[in-house]
């Protein structure tokens, strides 16, 4: 498997979205899951100064895909990948790598200083892919409902 990386284009919005509802599927009932897909209701950004999103794709089959938004913070561009998701037949073959590369190196050229990603607290494997690819846990989120 040769992953080819780009960005999407609003042709491939609807398997993003497709994508996209496997990956909360896949999560269903995982601690913080329904509010982080409530706070984070993206699975596409056309490429502009929002941000972007990026395919991975085998032989011209979408198997994965990553949402970046960029935001400026005290004057800088910080990247924040807000989804990633592979389809289970894509994972360990390298594809999350080759979309996280792709990623980097796209935030480089939108001028970001930083790259962030999210994951849910008991996601090992989207944990293991960021820590794979140079990115640390830096902040840790914790909540409790308000009566």
């Amino acid at each position: 498997m040769n992953p080819s990386v780009r960005i999407a284009t609003t042709a491939d919005a609807q398997a993003c979205q497709e994508l996209e509802q496997q990956a909360q599927g896949n999560n269903a009932g995982a601690r913080g899951a329904s509010a982080f897909f409530a706070e984070q209701p993206i699975s596409f950004i056309g490429d502009g100064a929002g941000g972007f999103t990026l395919i991975v794709e085998v032989d011209g089959v979408v198997v994965g895909f990553a949402t970046v938004r960029v935001s400026s913070v005290a004057g800088s561009n910080i990247a924040t990948v807000v989804r990633v998701f592979v389809t289970a037949r894509a994972r360990r073959v390298g594809m999350g790598d080759a979309l996280i590369n792709a990623t980097k190196q796209h935030a480089r050229h939108a001028n970001c200083v930083r790259i962030d990603a999210l994951s849910l607290p008991g996601d090992r494997d989207t944990k293991n892919l960021y820590e794979r690819n140079g990115l640390t846990a830096r902040l840790i989120v914790a909540t409790s409902a308000l009566d």
